[in-house]
């Protein structure tokens, strides 16, 4: 792409701006350098039985690995950040006003948050996933420039969280419990007693804590607006239900249901408290 001036990327930033007046990269990660397998993904189920000598049998000796190259060195990491600006500053150059964001989620070596940063793009605060010195980093201590949120397309909405770990509790429950642990870690969650009512006392307080919290934007997933527990799409699976998922009922519906319209009142009243309206 280097030899005609990007000239794919730069089709693809001019479509998507004339529609949208900001865009997320997703997977930004990969443009400082990406995780490549020595087999085709068809071949995915094949190998993910195997042990590491039977998969070095199967590929005549070729592993896993970042390319162009990992981030084990400084010399490495400085290479690497050299070409994520490159491939970034073509983005940036065709957006124009067009404001735009990257999914730096997952594994992020350090230098890449700092260094979106310095270009102007907004990385993403998922506050169960932030931590530092072993605590949930306050939504008062995120950067401006960052976008906040409690779930993308790939996770479980809050409600099937909360159905997990504590309406349908089993053993398999601990994964679903220790992230609402976090979430009301993050908003400062202290219920006075056991009794937790989901719609009326857990879901506002979250809510409010996220409009609060000092990123640019907080982005509510439709399904955690609503409190709906279905999912748009599991990842690693090729399940026919992925990206299927419609909303049960037309906006009309939704409009016409008392308990939706009052639903949407305390967003409203908690969206100005926190001055986002």
């Amino acid at each position: 792409m280097r030899g005609n001036n990007f000239e794919w990327w730069r089709q693809r930033v001019r479509g998507v701006k004339r529609t949208f007046h900001l865009f997320r990269v997703d997977h930004v990660i990969g443009f400082y350098r990406i995780y490549a397998f020595p087999w085709r993904p068809a071949r995915n189920k094949e190998f993910l039985r195997l042990d590491w000598n039977e998969m070095l049998a199967r590929t005549n000796g070729r592993v896993p690995h970042f390319a162009p190259r990992d981030d084990s060195t400084l010399e490495n990491c400085e290479a690497n950040r050299r070409e994520g600006e490159e491939y970034l500053r073509v983005v940036l150059e065709e957006s124009g006003s067009t404001r735009v964001i990257g999914e730096d989620l997952g594994s992020v070596p350090d230098y890449i948050r700092p260094h979106l940063l310095s270009l102007g793009i907004a990385g993403f605060k998922i506050p169960q996933w932030e931590m530092q010195r072993k605590r949930v980093t306050r939504g008062t201590e995120y950067e401006r420039l960052s976008v906040a949120t409690y779930a993308t397309h790939d996770h479980k909405p809050l409600r099937k969280l909360w159905e997990e770990a504590i309406e349908q509790a089993t053993s398999t429950s601990n994964q679903s419990r220790h992230e609402l642990n976090k979430i009301a870690e993050f908003a400062e969650f202290r219920p006075a007693n056991r009794s937790i009512n989901f719609g009326q006392d857990f879901h506002p307080a979250i809510m409010e804590a996220l409009f609060k919290c000092e990123s640019w934007i907080a982005v509510v997933m439709l399904t955690d607006l609503l409190r709906r527990k279905y999912r748009f799409n599991v990842p690693g699976t090729a399940a026919s239900a992925n990206w299927t998922r419609r909303l049960q009922r037309s906006v009309a519906e939704l409009r016409s249901s008392w308990k939706e319209r009052e639903r949407m009142q305390l967003i409203r009243e908690l969206l100005e408290k926190s001055g986002r309206v």
